[in-house]
């Protein structure tokens, strides 16, 4: 029996000099195998994290490497940015709650389209303007009474 074998999506993945820097640096600062996954963060999405001895799950495969460190990525992800249509590693002076080694150094990587540039954007989001409108409708009859404990 012959079985087909998939056809693997590459991730165009690229890095500032400056994330390529910072990827080094913490490869001199640890002894494990240093890689980069983007897609699998619980509350940033696709934020790439850069981990020491990763253990890619099963949906995750290297699509590319930055300094010979190797880029892991979902299947959703994988297809999502096929063939030229790839993303940029790069760095930024802000911190968040992060596993992501790299904040070690007080920076951590981050993810854009090819060719775009922050010069000129506003540091500060600003939140947009509030909608109200009523609430149509009713609750169903099996969620009525319902306690929600934390």
């Amino acid at each position: 029996m012959c079985h087909e074998v998939p056809t693997l999506v590459l991730v165009l993945v690229t890095a500032t000099d400056r994330a390529r820097d910072v990827i080094a640096s913490m490869g001199r600062r640890r002894t494990g195998t240093l890689t980069v996954t983007i897609g699998t963060g619980c509350c940033e999405s696709t934020a790439p994290f850069l981990y020491e001895d990763f253990w890619p799950g099963p949906d995750q495969e290297a699509v590319g490497d930055v300094g010979g460190v190797v880029v892991y990525a979902p299947e959703y992800l994988r297809t999502t940015y096929p063939g030229d249509d790839g993303v940029v590693l790069d760095v930024v002076d802000e911190l968040a709650e992060s596993l992501s080694v790299e904040t070690e150094l007080g920076c951590r990587l981050i993810l854009r389209g090819p060719g775009f540039t922050s010069q000129g954007e506003p540091e500060v989001c600003e939140p947009a303007p509030s909608i109200s409108r009523a609430v149509v409708g009713e609750i169903p009859e099996a969620l009525r009474g319902i306690r929600i404990h934390g």
